[in-house]
């Protein structure tokens, strides 16, 4: 059973809970500090806390209800308000400015994360307005050891409570949950900015998922042994490197971690060109 968590606090993720409670009949139960919706197709879970403070969350609500997996219904903040979705891990490769640990990350669910994306696509022409993006690895909850991801709506008030965005975000998890698994394949993102554009074409139109995906500007934290952990995690047989944004010595410290991790690496270019998504 996978579980879906929101925050009491979080405008969009309070609209995502509102659209999931709308499609089945839950069973409603006060757990601890949380509250809880029961399904016979998915959990739903509400916190008082922030969620990238809500480090250990997945231990505290193992205590009240039996699942596998964590689906963060969350907003995304940005100064410059773009309208988009997101999708991305949660983990800290140097400083913990925002929840979580120093060097910490929580194990991805990979395989969901890519039933999303491609139920989020056949739905984007509904709020044209939109864009989908992944992000990188960033901000916490870092201590999670359930496969988790967060899901999310931005940039501004405006966009957490548009009913619309709400339910194709909430549609989209639903149809991810019960989306059988299919065989992915599964990589560790290297390379880019923020936003991560290679890795986001390559999500969108390729056989490839990402697990934790790490962006130019977290270059000087990143090492080898770090990158190995984060393939293990992630559960991934591939490293993918944005060939635009690594020079020799980060494509040296991702050939140590590879030959370290038993997995290949693959250019960006290589994967969108090879390993195309067939209708």
């Amino acid at each position: 059973m996978k579980l879906v968590v929101c925050s009491e606090g979080d405008k969009a993720g309070q609209n995502i809970k509102d659209i999931l409670l709308s499609f089945s009949t839950f069973e409603e139960r006060r757990a601890g500090e949380f509250k809880l919706y029961l399904s016979d197709e998915f959990y739903l879970a509400e916190t008082k806390e922030r969620l990238i403070y809500a480090d250990y969350i997945d231990q505290k609500l193992a205590k009240y209800v039996d699942f596998e997996e964590i689906l963060f219904a969350s907003r995304h903040s940005s100064k410059d308000g773009r309208k988009i979705f997101t999708v991305h891990v949660s983990g800290n490769v140097g400083t913990a400015d925002f929840g979580g640990k120093p060097y910490s990350l929580a194990k991805p669910s990979p395989h969901t994360m890519k039933n999303y994306v491609l139920a989020l696509k056949d739905r984007m022409d509904r709020k044209p307005e939109f864009e989908f993006t992944m992000e990188v690895t960033h901000h916490g909850p870092s201590e999670i050891s359930k496969p988790s991801a967060f899901y999310e709506i931005g940039s501004t008030e405006e966009e957490w409570k548009d009913r619309e965005a709400a339910e194709i975000v909430a549609e989209s998890i639903v149809e991810a949950i019960k989306s059988e698994k299919r065989d992915w394949n599964v990589a560790v993102g290297v390379g880019g900015t923020h936003y991560a554009p290679r890795q986001t074409e390559i999500i969108l139109s390729t056989t490839f998922t990402f697990g934790h995906n790490f962006a130019k500007y977290t270059f000087e934290h990143l090492n080898a042994q770090f990158l190995v952990e984060a393939v293990k995690l992630s559960e991934a047989e591939y490293i993918i490197i944005d060939e635009k944004s690594v020079n020799s010595a980060v494509k040296g410290m991702v050939n140590e971690a590879a030959e370290i991790a038993g997995v290949e690496v693959l250019k960006s270019k290589k994967v969108k060109r090879d390993f195309k998504l067939l209708p």
